[in-house]
């Protein structure tokens, strides 16, 4: 699944609103993907807790139907554009970026 930290977000469009020649869509994640176990796991263990079990696919569709694609599902994007216009990700790590913004390690940038 992707994802970005903030700081990058933000980065991300000051970069793209000075560069011009940066125009149509671009992807907002980091270069590293992660499955959901992945992020879960990480997650867990940045806040020094435990990882919850799994849900099994069936139990999550009799749940909630439908919208059980929207947590079953995924996408591999990645920010190729944006890393070809010289875009460089300060947390382009997941474990990095969620120690940053939960364990409040957040230093002046």
């Amino acid at each position: 699944m992707p994802w970005i930290h903030l700081h990058d977000q933000v980065a991300l469009v000051d970069f793209l609103l000075r560069h011009p020649s940066a125009s149509g869509p671009y992807n907002a994640c980091s270069p590293h993907p992660v499955r959901n176990a992945e992020f879960t796991r990480c997650l867990a263990q940045t806040l020094h807790r435990p990882a919850p079990l799994p849900l099994p696919a069936a139990v999550l569709r009799v749940g909630f139907g439908e919208m059980s694609g929207l947590l079953l599902g995924g996408q591999h994007v990645l920010p190729e554009r944006l890393q070809t216009e010289g875009f460089e990700f300060c947390f382009a790590e997941l474990s990095v970026a969620l120690a940053d913004l939960l364990v409040g390690n957040n230093a002046e940038r």
